[in-house]
């Protein structure tokens, strides 16, 4: 077998979710072959290589990224998330390969009823054309984003004020950061590669 690396390792993910998806009588065997996986990866350190590229830039205070295989209620809610005391952000494959499903499912809602659903459906829309692994870069980008807090404004008398669909400002600002991540490091444009059609200019208000 030859050496693991963070493509590979996430081709064994890949494989595996799938399996859990498509043969619900075999998940319990399914999960125990994930726990050895991810196991072996986080004792090879494979989370280095996304801590290199995409969090070490940005966050001074985060030391780790590892995966995890979290499953005491189910599939969790979150797809990255960082643990204060262990300063690491965790990446959890399975709910990741969960969310790329109901990526592919998004029911966008009429503009004129609901601006903001619509904008933040659209965006997870053109995401979706995304492989997976470009997803998984994009995910540890947008938790980069939140830690950043780059949707947190400050007024007057020092007041903080979440900017409005934090969760679509935070996937743009990670996607922007992709783009220029894949242009300087495989000279792919990714919006004209895959087909997205994403213009921020159109969806600044709701008019």
């Amino acid at each position: 077998m030859g050496k693991r690396t963070l493509v590979s390792s996430w081709r064994q993910y890949e494989k595996l979710s799938q399996s859990f998806f498509n043969k619900p009588d075999q998940q319990e065997e399914i999960i125990k072959k994930l726990d050895t996986l991810t196991e072996k990866i986080n004792g090879n350190n494979i989370g280095n290589a996304l801590f290199t590229l995409f969090v070490k830039p940005f966050i001074g205070k985060c030391k780790l990224v590892d995966f995890s295989n979290e499953f005491s209620d189910g599939i969790p809610n979150w797809q990255t998330k960082f643990d204060e005391d262990a300063f690491k952000i965790s990446i959890h494959p399975l709910s990741i390969f969960n969310f790329i499903v109901v990526l592919k499912n998004i029911d966008v809602p009429d503009k004129t009823i609901n601006f903001i659903g619509c904008r933040n459906s659209s965006l997870l829309t053109e995401i979706s054309k995304l492989p997976s692994t470009y997803i998984l870069f994009l995910m540890v980008l947008q938790r980069v984003a939140f830690l950043l807090q780059i949707a947190h404004l400050e007024k007057r008398g020092g007041i903080i004020e979440v900017a409005e669909d934090e969760s679509y400002h935070t996937l743009l600002w990670a996607f922007k950061e992709l783009e220029a991540f894949a242009k300087k490091t495989y000279g792919t444009n990714i919006r004209a590669h895959y087909g997205i059609s994403w213009y921020e200019a159109e969806w600044i208000t709701g008019k």
